[in-house]
Protein backbone atom coordinates (compact mmCIF):
# COMPACT_ATOMS: atom_id res chain seq x y z
CA UNK A 1 0.00 0.00 0.00
CA UNK A 2 1.32 3.45 -0.90
CA UNK A 3 1.41 6.27 1.57
CA UNK A 4 0.30 9.84 0.94
CA UNK A 5 2.66 12.49 2.24
CA UNK A 6 1.49 15.91 3.24
CA UNK A 7 3.83 18.55 1.86
CA UNK A 8 2.23 21.70 3.09
CA UNK A 9 2.17 25.01 1.22
CA UNK A 10 4.60 25.42 -1.67
CA UNK A 11 7.61 27.62 -1.03
CA UNK A 12 8.71 30.11 -3.65
CA UNK A 13 12.44 30.69 -3.92
CA UNK A 14 14.23 33.20 -6.10
CA UNK A 15 17.42 32.11 -7.82
CA UNK A 16 19.77 35.09 -7.42
CA UNK A 17 22.65 33.65 -9.43
CA UNK A 18 21.66 35.25 -12.79
CA UNK A 19 21.16 38.64 -11.12
CA UNK A 20 24.59 38.42 -9.48
CA UNK A 21 26.12 37.47 -12.84
CA UNK A 22 24.50 40.49 -14.55
CA UNK A 23 25.67 42.83 -11.78
CA UNK A 24 29.22 41.56 -12.12
CA UNK A 25 29.14 42.01 -15.91
CA UNK A 26 27.86 45.59 -15.53
CA UNK A 27 30.62 46.43 -13.07
CA UNK A 28 33.26 45.03 -15.45
CA UNK A 29 31.74 46.95 -18.38
CA UNK A 30 31.77 50.31 -16.57
CA UNK A 31 35.32 49.81 -15.30
CA UNK A 32 36.53 49.09 -18.84
CA UNK A 33 34.64 52.02 -20.38
CA UNK A 34 35.94 54.47 -17.80
CA UNK A 35 39.50 53.23 -18.39
CA UNK A 36 39.17 53.70 -22.16
CA UNK A 37 37.78 57.22 -21.66
CA UNK A 38 40.75 58.17 -19.49
CA UNK A 39 43.21 56.97 -22.17
CA UNK A 40 41.59 59.22 -24.81
CA UNK A 41 41.82 62.33 -22.62
CA UNK A 42 44.99 64.41 -22.84
CA UNK A 43 45.83 66.58 -19.83
CA UNK A 44 46.10 70.25 -20.89
CA UNK A 45 45.66 73.74 -19.56
CA UNK A 46 43.22 75.23 -22.06
CA UNK A 47 43.01 79.00 -22.65
CA UNK A 48 40.16 80.96 -21.09
CA UNK A 49 37.91 82.88 -23.51
CA UNK A 50 36.29 86.23 -23.06
CA UNK A 51 32.60 85.76 -22.13
CA UNK A 52 31.32 86.80 -25.57
CA UNK A 53 33.59 84.36 -27.43
CA UNK A 54 32.29 81.18 -25.83
CA UNK A 55 29.27 79.17 -26.91
CA UNK A 56 27.77 76.00 -25.48
CA UNK A 57 28.60 72.80 -27.39
CA UNK A 58 26.12 71.42 -29.90
CA UNK A 59 25.20 67.87 -30.94
CA UNK A 60 26.73 68.28 -34.41
CA UNK A 61 29.17 65.58 -35.62
CA UNK A 62 32.70 66.53 -34.70
CA UNK A 63 36.30 65.39 -34.58
CA UNK A 64 38.87 66.59 -32.04
CA UNK A 65 42.48 67.37 -32.91
CA UNK A 66 44.75 67.54 -29.87
CA UNK A 67 48.09 69.33 -30.03
CA UNK A 68 49.96 67.23 -27.47
CA UNK A 69 51.92 69.64 -25.27
CA UNK A 70 55.61 69.29 -24.56
CA UNK A 71 57.93 71.41 -22.42
CA UNK A 72 58.00 75.23 -22.56
CA UNK A 73 55.56 75.86 -25.40
CA UNK A 74 56.75 72.98 -27.54
CA UNK A 75 54.42 70.36 -29.01
CA UNK A 76 55.15 66.63 -29.14
CA UNK A 77 52.70 65.57 -31.86
CA UNK A 78 49.11 65.84 -33.09
CA UNK A 79 46.34 63.38 -32.18
CA UNK A 80 43.09 62.88 -34.10
CA UNK A 81 40.62 60.22 -32.92
CA UNK A 82 43.35 58.17 -31.24
CA UNK A 83 45.84 58.38 -34.13
CA UNK A 84 49.11 60.22 -33.50
CA UNK A 85 50.79 62.29 -36.24
CA UNK A 86 54.34 63.68 -36.17
CA UNK A 87 55.07 67.40 -36.25
CA UNK A 88 56.91 67.37 -39.59
CA UNK A 89 55.63 67.34 -43.16
CA UNK A 90 54.94 63.58 -43.12
CA UNK A 91 52.75 63.91 -40.04
CA UNK A 92 50.87 66.87 -41.50
CA UNK A 93 50.27 64.91 -44.74
CA UNK A 94 48.92 61.97 -42.72
CA UNK A 95 46.70 64.31 -40.72
CA UNK A 96 45.39 65.88 -43.94
CA UNK A 97 44.59 62.43 -45.40
CA UNK A 98 42.71 61.40 -42.27
CA UNK A 99 40.70 64.66 -42.21
CA UNK A 100 39.80 64.20 -45.89
CA UNK A 101 38.51 60.70 -45.04
CA UNK A 102 36.41 62.13 -42.21
CA UNK A 103 35.01 64.91 -44.43
CA UNK A 104 34.19 62.35 -47.13
CA UNK A 105 32.26 60.28 -44.60
CA UNK A 106 30.46 63.32 -43.17
CA UNK A 107 30.62 66.66 -45.04
CA UNK A 108 28.98 68.50 -42.11
CA UNK A 109 31.80 67.54 -39.73
CA UNK A 110 33.04 70.16 -37.28
CA UNK A 111 36.66 70.15 -36.16
CA UNK A 112 37.58 71.03 -32.57
CA UNK A 113 41.19 72.03 -31.92
CA UNK A 114 42.58 71.53 -28.40
CA UNK A 115 45.94 73.02 -27.52
CA UNK A 116 47.60 73.93 -24.25
CA UNK A 117 47.62 77.65 -23.53
CA UNK A 118 51.44 77.61 -23.50
CA UNK A 119 51.77 75.94 -26.92
CA UNK A 120 53.36 78.26 -29.44
CA UNK A 121 51.39 79.39 -32.50
CA UNK A 122 53.93 77.80 -34.85
CA UNK A 123 52.55 74.38 -33.82
CA UNK A 124 48.89 75.39 -34.15
CA UNK A 125 49.05 77.21 -37.50
CA UNK A 126 49.92 74.07 -39.55
CA UNK A 127 46.84 72.31 -38.16
CA UNK A 128 44.57 75.23 -39.10
CA UNK A 129 46.06 75.32 -42.60
CA UNK A 130 45.77 71.53 -42.95
CA UNK A 131 42.09 71.45 -41.94
CA UNK A 132 41.31 74.24 -44.42
CA UNK A 133 43.17 72.45 -47.23
CA UNK A 134 41.50 69.14 -46.40
CA UNK A 135 38.04 70.72 -46.46
CA UNK A 136 38.62 72.29 -49.87
CA UNK A 137 40.20 69.17 -51.40
CA UNK A 138 37.44 66.89 -50.08
CA UNK A 139 34.84 68.82 -52.08
CA UNK A 140 33.20 70.44 -49.08
CA UNK A 141 31.03 73.29 -50.31
CA UNK A 142 31.56 75.63 -47.37
CA UNK A 143 34.81 76.60 -45.72
CA UNK A 144 36.15 74.48 -42.90
CA UNK A 145 34.76 75.30 -39.50
CA UNK A 146 37.33 74.94 -36.73
CA UNK A 147 36.45 75.48 -33.08
CA UNK A 148 39.14 76.28 -30.54
CA UNK A 149 38.41 74.38 -27.32
CA UNK A 150 38.88 76.53 -24.24
CA UNK A 151 38.06 76.45 -20.53
CA UNK A 152 34.88 78.37 -19.76
CA UNK A 153 34.98 78.02 -15.97
CA UNK A 154 37.92 78.42 -13.64
CA UNK A 155 38.97 75.09 -12.12
CA UNK A 156 39.38 75.59 -8.37
CA UNK A 157 42.04 72.84 -8.16
CA UNK A 158 44.43 74.91 -10.33
CA UNK A 159 44.30 78.01 -8.15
Amino acid sequence: MSQVHRRGPAQIEANLTPMIDMTFLLVVFFVLVSTISEVESVEMELPEPSPTASAPPTDDPRAVINVIPGDEGEALNYRLNGFDFQLGPQGIDGLRSRIIELYSANPELLINLRADRRTEQKYIAPVLRTVTEAASSSGRESAARINLVVITERDSSNE
